[in-house]
C-alpha cells in the first residue's frame, strides 16, 4: 500500500462511523482498483469476495496474490453456499466482509443497482451493512482525484428474506443519495 499512495489522490469521509466489529461493506464498483482505495481508508483488513474467474482464468501467481491479500472467490450469477459459509464464518470472526453488490464494474453513469446477496448476509449473520460511495471525476488513472463516503451503518432489523430486501434498499438508497451530493461528485 505504502507503494501505492504516492499515486493516488484520495479524499476519505465517514470513516469515523464504521463499526468495531464485523460488519459487510458494500461499494459501487467504478474499476479493478476500488479494493485498494477501501483498503487504504479502512484501518482494518477488508476480506473481499471476487468473482471466482480471478482464481481460475488468471496465473497461479495472481491467484496466490489474491490469496495472500484475504480475497476468496465467489461465482456469480449463483447461490454460492460456499463462498456465503465462508463470508459467515469471518464475520463470526469479528472481521469485515467487502462486497460489491452490483456484481462486477459499472460505471457511474448508471445507477446503483445492489444485488441482494450483502444485504441478506448482512441480516443472516446479524451485522451491520456499511454502504460506501466511489467517485472520480473522469477516468480513473493516476493522480486523479477520488472521494470515498463511508455512509452511515445500516443495521438489519431482522433475519427473514422480506428485511434482507428492505436493506437492500436502504443500501441503494444511501449509496445513490452520496453518489448525488457534491460531497461525492460522479461529473
Amino acid at each position: 500500500m505504502i507503494i501505492i499512495r504516492p499515486f493516488v489522490r484520495i479524499r476519505y469521509s465517514g470513516r469515523e462511523t464504521l463499526p468495531r466489529g464485523a460488519f459487510v461493506l458494500c461499494a459501487n464498483h467504478l474499476s479493478r482498483f476500488d479494493p485498494v482505495c477501501l483498503g487504504l481508508g479502512c484501518r482494518r483488513q477488508i476480506r473481499f469476495m471476487a468473482k471466482s474467474e480471478l482464481f481460475t482464468d488468471y496465473s497461479p501467481l495472481i491467484r496466490l496474490f489474491l490469496s495472500a491479500c484475504g480475497v476468496f472467490a465467489v461465482r456469480r450469477g449463483s447461490a454460492d453456499a460456499a463462498a456465503a459459509q465462508k463470508a459467515s464464518n469471518l464475520l463470526k470472526r469479528g472481521r469485515i466482509v467487502g462486497i460489491f453488490p452490483q456484481g462486477g464494474i459499472v460505471p457511474l453513469s448508471q445507477s446503483f443497482e445492489p444485488k441482494a446477496g450483502a444485504a441478506l448476509l448482512a441480516s443472516r449473520n446479524g451485522v451491520p451493512l456499511v454502504p460506501v460511495s466511489i467517485a472520480v471525476r473522469g477516468r480513473i488513472r493516476p493522480f486523479v482525484r477520488m472521494t470515498v463516503c463511508f455512509g452511515q451503518p445500516l443495521v438489519p432489523e431482522g433475519s427473514s428474506l422480506r428485511e434482507a430486501r428492505l436493506l437492500n434498499r436502504r443500501l441503494k438508497t444511501q449509496i445513490q443519495n452520496s453518489l448525488e451530493e457534491n460531497q461525492c461528485p460522479s461529473k
